[in-house]
């Protein structure tokens, strides 16, 4: 797997491609060793092989061209950010920022799957040379599932937090930077969306199987728990909006009736024009706010049905199932 960050616009098909080639080609992989073969009814070992192959190879697909998405979406807003402050020249810099981040990120997803995968062979007793090929396979790549998905969650938040912490820091207050901040905001939003699509593919892994309570416990809290992290960013750069609106205004404000003052008393540096200047941009902030579009309306509706749909399409295709058995 090739990672880098692209900042520049590339066409999301050619984005799409590699990712779609990989799971392609694990999907062969996994069909070749006979992790894909049709489970018999009864056999569980099997059916979890079956699940996890499909699993597996579907979501690492999905989250590498996620972040490849997201790195474009980055390369956009940083842009923006910086020419808002006439800081353009500082690119450079802070794409090599992004790339050291992104290394060090791409070192800590490595180890933490290669301990999941291991720590899971030895719950699971598959640390053992006499093991089936398409078993040793599926342990292999869920090092690469593991890695990507690790991956992509340290990339989602740290990327909001660089432009947050790091590319704002040196625009200035005023309409400008909540402008600037509105664009993270949104990019932030777009992320969080697009990565909740990968919620909707978590119940492959249990097709044809019970489900225990404990399992429905955890994806419940898992669920939960990604959900709250994918839009805590939002929620933060949200409150941060509204607090420098409201600190601008009342800096305009004051300066507005500062300078009626002094056009009062016929100072010269005071014009008429420069106080309507003010109110002019005092309107402006007033209606400057983030507002879902109709087409971000339409995404988040169906970010927050698409989980429930998706454990609804499982239980219509294992009904499809045991009738065509019968």
């Amino acid at each position: 797997m090739k990672f880098n960050l692209p900042f520049k616009n590339e066409n999301n098909s050619y984005v799409g491609l590699t990712p779609f080639l990989t799971t392609v080609l694990l999907l062969l992989i996994h069909f070749s060793t006979g992790a894909l073969d049709w489970p018999e009814k009864g056999d569980i070992r099997a059916q979890r092989d079956f699940n996890s192959a499909i699993g597996m190879s579907v979501i690492t697909g999905y989250f590498w061209f996620a972040m490849r998405l997201m790195h474009q979406n980055v390369a956009n807003t940083l842009t923006y950010v910086l020419l808002k402050s006439n800081q353009l020249n500082e690119f450079g810099a802070h794409r090599k920022n992004l790339a050291l981040q992104l290394n060090r990120q791409i070192f800590n997803a490595m180890i933490i799957s290669i301990i999941i995968t291991i720590a899971y062979c030895i719950s699971e007793g598959l640390i053992s040379t006499q093991q089936e090929v398409h078993v040793l396979l599926l342990t292999a790549t869920a090092v690469p599932f593991w890695f990507i998905a690790f991956l992509f969650i340290f990339q989602i938040y740290s990327t909001t937090a660089y432009l947050t912490n790091q590319a704002l820091t040196k625009t200035d207050f005023g309409y400008d930077r909540l402008r600037s901040i509105v664009t993270i905001l949104r990019h932030s939003i777009s992320n969080s969306i697009f990565a909740m699509g990968a919620l909707a593919i978590f119940p492959v892994f249990w097709l044809k199987k019970e489900i225990p309570s404990l399992d429905v416990l955890g994806v419940t809290f898992f669920t939960g728990f990604i959900s709250l992290y994918l839009f805590f960013p939002v929620i933060k750069l949200n409150k941060k909006l509204k607090e420098e609106k409201c600190k601008t205004l009342e800096d305009i404000e004051s300066e507005i009736n500062s300078d009626i003052r002094r056009y009062a008393k016929n100072d010269k540096q005071v014009t008429g024009a420069s106080i309507e200047a003010l109110e002019s941009e005092r309107e402006e902030i007033l209606k400057l706010t983030y507002t879902l579009s109709s087409k971000d309306k339409v995404r988040v509706a169906a970010c927050i049905a698409i989980i429930p749909v998706s454990w609804l399409v499982l239980f219509v295709t294992e009904w499809m199932i045991e009738l065509i058995n019968r």
